[in-house]
């Protein structure tokens, strides 16, 4: 089988969602997985590798010499390229007929999703802490990993779970069927891949560069950024790269955060 038949069989082709999935890591990710495959290795299996890289990624986050960034930012970029392979092998050994779709391991896969890049983003500030001694870093890595986390729209997958299985008739109402769309985001964000207008697409590259996948490939970037660039004092205080990096992503992403918080007050309104 050519690498393009395995491209064909594992990957996502005219069903991926993400810009920077499309053109650069799933150019990557298909060689780990043809490899895996070989080797017999389950979908599970490479989810639990993914597991295994982010968090061992944690540890070396919060040191300052440049060997330990190193070693961060390839756990990082292997916890990223299993994250894609694990997705791949069980569409290879679906498809195969050799495996059944599985709940569990999507639920597997997701369960490490949500938590990587937020414990990312508070371990940076663990490591400027470590560095510094700022008590204010700590601080701010929590609230990236708070802003970062998408709680607004896991509780609100909660509470219309709760809604819908104490009155399952809603579920044919148009208000939930918005709001089902609305937490399903993958049909929208293929169509804005896919689209013709230009505007469409530039929102959503902007949008894959502040959030997902952009703040892990910015993880990787000024962690290698803060080998080569010298630390400078800035307003009295000696600052680096991720505490720069730290300073301007966390209102972003808190105001992200208090942003969907009030969207689904407002559509919450329109479900009786």
């Amino acid at each position: 089988m050519t690498v393009q038949e395995y491209r064909q069989l594992c990957q996502k082709n005219e069903e991926e969602n993400y810009f920077f999935d499309k053109y650069i890591f799933r150019k990557i990710s298909i060689y780990f997985t043809i490899i895996f495959i070989k080797l017999h290795i389950s979908a599970n299996q490479a989810t639990f590798l993914s597991l295994v890289s982010a968090l061992a990624s944690l540890y070396f986050l919060q040191l300052n010499s440049p060997t330990a960034q190193l070693f961060a930012t390839a756990l990082i970029f292997l916890y990223y390229m299993l994250d894609h392979v694990d997705g791949e092998l069980a569409r290879y050994y679906i498809r195969q007929n050799m495996q059944q779709p599985s709940l569990q391991g999507q639920y597997f896969d997701v369960l490490i999703h949500k938590y990587s890049t937020n414990l990312m983003l508070f371990f940076l500030g663990v490591s400027v802490y470590n560095l510094f001694d700022y008590k204010f870093a700590i601080l701010l890595g929590f609230a990236a990993c708070i802003g970062m986390s998408a709680f607004p729209n896991l509780l609100a997958s909660q509470v219309l779970v709760q809604k819908i299985a104490n009155n399952k008739e809603l579920v044919f109402t148009a208000p939930v069927g918005n709001v089902l769309d609305m937490l399903e985001k993958k049909k929208d964000q293929i169509d804005k891949l896919t689209s013709t207008n230009k505007l469409k697409k530039a929102k959503k590259i902007i949008t894959e560069l502040l959030f997902f996948p952009g703040s892990l490939i910015m993880i990787m970037l000024v962690t290698l950024a803060d080998i080569i660039v010298p630390t400078i004092t800035l307003l009295g205080f000696a600052v680096n790269i991720r505490l720069l990096f730290l300073c301007v992503v966390t209102p972003i992403y808190l105001t992200n955060a208090v942003r969907q918080s009030l969207k689904w007050l407002n559509k919450f309104e329109e479900i009786a």
